[in-house]
């Protein structure tokens, strides 16, 4: 059995995809160094997650028996260990007992990353909306600090003294390792290095280029993008489907890139925030966990608008923004068009097998990309 497993429970919305995507693509180099990023794909750990929730194996499917997989990994596996996903920290006081227990007799230690309150609400609304939620910016905000919003996207995954609490019923504070995450305008790569320096790894030889950000939208962008959800109909409201087709692409590749003034939290919110930061900080102090960076990212308030409030977007600027995320698509569109085309003309030509899949597998994406 692996002598020691960090088990990283997010926060989501805390550089969990930059941090994920680098570990992934650098197994090989952190197999040299004595660690072990168990699964076939990064998809397994939240599979993972669901296992340990009961809900991959009520499905059944690939997801059943995920966690199961990984445990089997780690117990061949006789240096240190790694599961990731940022909704492991949503598990209850017995799934985390669960966790400590199947993974014995492996010391267990507990990797939170954290950032300050006021930053992250407007991120979890946002990949709310990308999600499934249509209400206001105003009226997430109501419903998450009243504790009625359920599942990832509230005060489940963010409630940082009480996650905590879960924990340290099974994991002491001195294996739970809490990192702050810098707040805009501070030092580039601190996240990164105080993550290296909490797993102890040697990134001197690590490809850092693999990842990306997984961004914020614009106000305008998160006006738009709540307008168009309750148009979305077909396989678009199917869960799978609608992650890869509308967070993913309209989401992180359309509107994205198009920048757009960065947002906060309505004043009494933004006080309600910072309250409840200083709460955390105060719990994790008097908790004695360790703690990697500064405690004072955590109280950071948000930058100030340049813009408009996402609930106060005009519809003139909603339509500058939806002309030219259909200007892109368009482009996007030929494209892939003309790859297809290509494809399968080398396919009717002779080109083989090599080919003739190819030119299948692009026809499929561009089907895919424009079924009603």
């Amino acid at each position: 059995m692996a002598r020691k497993v960090f088990v990283h429970v997010g926060l989501p919305k805390t550089g969990t995809t930059f941090l994920q995507t680098t570990m992934w693509h650098n197994r090989p180099l952190l197999r040299t160094q004595g660690m072990l990023y168990p699964g076939k794909q990064r998809l397994d750990h939240y599979q993972a997650f669901q296992q340990i929730r009961g809900a991959a194996d009520r499905r059944g499917g690939v997801g059943a028996g995920a966690w199961d997989r990984l445990v089997r990994e780690l117990k061949s596996w006789d240096g240190v260990g790694l599961v990731t996903h940022e909704f492991i920290c949503m598990a209850t006081p017995t799934q985390a007992a669960r966790v400590v227990a199947d993974l014995a007799p492996a010391d267990v230690h507990l990797v939170i990353t954290a950032r300050a309150y006021a930053l992250q609400f407007p991120a979890i609304w946002q990949e709310a909306l990308k999600m499934g939620y249509d209400g206001h910016f105003d009226q997430f905000m109501d419903e998450a600090l009243a504790g009625e919003r359920q599942g990832a996207w509230g005060l489940a995954s963010q409630d940082l003294p009480a996650i905590l609490g879960k924990w340290s019923q099974v994991v002491p504070p001195e294996r739970t390792h809490l990192i702050t995450v810098p707040p805009p305008g501070g030092p580039r790569g601190a996240l990164w290095k105080r993550w290296c320096e909490t797993l102890d790894i040697d990134d001197s030889r690590f490809d850092l280029a693999v990842s990306y950000p997984n961004e914020s939208l614009g106000a305008p962008q998160a006006a738009l993008l709540r307008q168009v959800k309750p148009h979305l109909s077909g396989p678009l409201v199917d869960g799978p489907t609608r992650h890869r087709w509308v967070r993913r692409y309209f989401g992180h590749e359309v509107l994205v890139p198009q920048g757009g003034p960065r947002f906060a939290a309505r004043a009494v919110y933004a006080a309600e925030l910072h309250q409840r930061s200083q709460q955390a900080i105060e719990a994790i102090r008097s908790g004695g966990y360790d703690v990697v960076g500064d405690l004072a990212d955590l109280a950071a308030e948000s930058p100030a608008q340049d813009g408009p409030h996402p609930d106060d977007v005009s519809p003139e600027e909603m339509l500058d923004v939806a002309t030219r995320a259909i200007e892109q698509m368009i482009r996007d569109m030929r494209a892939m068009t003309l790859e297809r085309n290509k494809w399968r003309t080398r396919a009717q030509g002779g080109g083989g097998r090599r080919w003739t899949a190819r030119a299948r597998h692009v026809a499929r994406r561009l089907r895919e990309a424009v079924r009603p």
